[in-house]
């Protein structure tokens, strides 16, 4: 049975992952406000990058908008919190975590000073200006005030916040427990504080959902005998201090290297994975290139190594693994809507062949996969999932005949109006698809009023 996690539960442990991350930094963590409210607002101040944030938060969101279907979709992320003192992992109810990274006063001053040296102390910031590069940063052409936030956010913030990560003490904030729910965990660390090498040497892996590291095979009693070893290998490497009143006799061991160019935390390490866009893998070189009557930010793929804008990535293949594996994953996020979803099996018919074939969940998806990365799209028609290449239908799929469909959960908003009981009953009824186009002309009203159109 799929537990769900309310959004004040996901609130409360994002606020404490954050902290345990960013010792010194200050986050306001706030549900939405509302009935049945499933978002989740995180604001600071200066202090750690909005990619740093990301990482962090975006695991512990439940579903996000697709907005070419027009409903939400599930992200498959599960997090674990602690209810009534114990601790639960399930998915959570959350659509949409909005990050909002405040600039201080003393970091747009610093912003400025740099954006005149660049275009010389008498150009208006009120005015139109073209890009340029800020301390190995391009900075895109646009109004003066926007640049200068934008160096604020690329330059300063992160030179200002990678200074007070090296005058940090090691292991500030590092946290060694043991539960039986969760096993032996450690929390707080920091990139480059010089924790991961001698976590992995204590066969410790890094939990990229949850945030921490922990130690396999430690859940139930068989851990707790086995806490101290991780934390005499921390001590022994100045990250934890020793215990309140004891002496350490043996001698300090030698200072642990770093390799170069090596990352010293699997969270950095996945972060340098990349952004998804299709089956590639992008990173910001962060270079300019002409693009329409600006200039538009250049990508790199890690996995094929191809440079592009951001949009022209959607006509570019990528390696063959790269693209099987990217419609792997979409296949099973196909099987998982609603129309299939729960099904034991599944009836798939082929355009040229002569009657249909099932196919377990498997053999559902390797099929699927194999049209997708030939170029089929999908299409949902009433009681199955049609695959069309070049306008025309190669295959379909349903569920077996006289197979229920899975019960259909009601979204708690929608277009951030919370769902009346009465409709949520019947969410695709047609009183409830009259609500539906009620509250987006109320919308679109709203706007029209506001704009003055």
């Amino acid at each position: 049975m799929t537990t769900y996690i309310d959004a004040r539960y996901v609130s409360a442990e994002l606020k404490r992952r954050l902290i345990a991350a960013f010792p010194g930094a200050k986050f306001s963590v706030r549900r939405g406000k509302g009935t049945g409210s499933a978002s989740i607002d995180v604001t600071w101040a200066d202090g750690p990058t909005d990619a740093d944030v990301a990482a962090i938060a975006r695991p512990m969101q439940g579903s996000s908008w697709n907005g070419y279907e027009d409903r939400y979709e599930s992200t498959g992320n599960e997090v674990t919190v602690t209810i009534d003192g114990k601790r639960v992992t399930g998915k959570p109810v959350v659509d949409h975590i909005g990050l909002h990274h405040e600039v201080s006063d003393e970091v747009r001053a610093e912003a400025l000073a740099l954006w005149k040296s660049a275009n010389g102390e008498d150009t208006d910031t009120e005015a139109q200006n073209g890009g340029f590069t800020c301390e190995g940063e391009f900075i895109g052409g646009s109004w003066g005030v926007n640049q200068v936030l934008d160096i604020a956010r690329k330059v300063v913030l992160p030179r200002r916040w990678k200074g007070a990560q090296e005058a940090a003490p090691a292991g500030t904030g590092l946290v060694v427990t043991y539960t039986e729910e969760e096993g032996i965990v450690v929390r707080g660390t920091r990139r480059g504080d010089g924790s991961a090498p001698v976590l992995r040497d204590a066969d410790l892996k890094w939990h990229r959902k949850e945030g921490y590291w922990y130690l396999p095979g430690t859940r139930g009693e068989a851990g707790a005998e086995r806490l101290e070893d991780v934390r005499d290998a921390l001590r022994a490497a100045g990250l934890l201090p020793a215990p309140t009143g004891v002496l350490e006799a043996a001698p300090a061991a030698d200072p642990v290297e770093e390799v170069a160019g090596e990352e010293p935390t699997e969270a950095a390490a996945e972060e340098q994975r990349g952004l998804e866009a299709g089956a590639h893998r992008v990173t910001n070189t962060g270079e300019g290139q002409s693009h329409g009557a600006g200039t538009a930010y250049v990508f790199r793929c890690l996995v094929c190594e191809q440079r592009a804008s951001l949009v022209e990535f959607d006509g570019l293949k990528c390696t063959e693994a790269a693209e099987a594996e990217h419609a792997r994953t979409r296949a099973d996020g196909l099987l998982d809507d609603v129309i299939l979803r729960g099904a034991g099996t599944y009836v798939i018919t082929y355009a040229l062949a002569k009657k249909p074939v099932q196919r377990t969940r498997d053999e559902a998806v390797e099929d699927l996969a194999r049209l997708l990365v030939l170029g089929a799209s999908h299409r949902w028609y009433t009681g199955e999932l049609r695959l069309m290449h070049h306008g025309y239908q190669v295959a379909s799929v349903k569920r077996p005949p006289g197979e229920p469909l899975a019960a259909r959960t009601a979204p708690q908003t929608y277009r951030c109006v919370p769902v009346p009981e009465e409709f949520a009953a019947d969410w695709d009824g047609v009183a409830c698809l009259a609500w539906r186009d009620g509250v987006d002309a109320a919308l679109t009203y709203a706007v029209l009023a506001r704009s003055g159109s």
